[in-house]
C-alpha cells in the first residue's frame, strides 16, 4: 500500500520526471500520441526510459499498465489530477492568475499572501501569460473567477 509519506512523495516527484521528459521529447510525445504504434512497444520504450530515470517500481507498474492498455496518452491528464490530489491533501488550493506579462517574483508573493488570507486556506499559485487581455488581473479558484483584466473592462464599456 502507497500510504507512506516519502513513498508518495518519490512517486510524485518521479511523475514529474517523467512528464518533464515526455513533454520536452518531440519524439517521445509522438511515440505516445502515435495510435498506430501498438500498446506493446510503447511499454517497452516507457519501461527503458523508466529504467533510466530511476523511476518507483510502483510507479513503473502503475505507467506500463496505462500504455498495455492504450491510456499513456492521457498521462498528463492523469498527472494533473494526481498532483491535484496531493495538494488537497497537504490543504493546499489552486489559485490561477492570469496576466497580460510575467509577474514580478515579489508582486506574485503578494497576490499569494493577499488570497491565502482572504479565503483562509493556504494556495498554490499557479501563473499564466496572456498578452491578450491587454493588462490588469484574471483570478480563478475553481469555478470563481475574478476578471478585472483591460480587455474585459473595453468589452464591457462597448457594450
Amino acid at each position: 500500500m502507497v500510504s507512506d509519506e516519502a513513498k508518495i512523495l518519490k512517486i510524485l516527484s518521479d511523475f514529474k520526471s517523467l512528464i518533464e521528459t515526455i513533454n520536452s521529447n518531440k519524439n517521445f510525445t509522438d511515440l505516445i500520441s502515435n495510435p498506430l504504434i501498438n500498446s506493446v512497444k510503447k511499454a517497452k520504450v516507457l519501461k527503458i526510459i523508466s529504467e533510466k530515470l530511476n523511476l518507483d517500481r510502483v510507479f513503473l507498474g502503475f505507467i506500463l499498465t496505462l500504455a498495455k492498455h492504450n491510456k499513456i496518452i492521457l498521462i498528463n491528464q492523469v498527472f494533473k489530477q494526481f498532483d491535484k490530489l496531493i495538494d488537497k491533501k497537504n490543504g493546499l488550493t489552486e489559485v490561477l492568475v492570469t496576466t497580460a506579462n510575467e509577474l514580478e517574483k515579489n508582486k506574485a508573493v503578494q497576490i499569494e499572501t493577499e488570497i491565502s488570507k482572504k479565503i483562509g486556506t493556504n494556495i498554490k499559485l499557479k501563473k499564466k501569460i496572456d498578452p491578450q487581455i491587454i493588462g490588469g488581473i484574471i483570478i480563478q479558484l475553481g469555478s470563481y473567477m475574478i476578471d478585472n483584466s483591460i480587455k474585459t473592462k473595453l468589452t464591457e464599456d462597448n457594450l
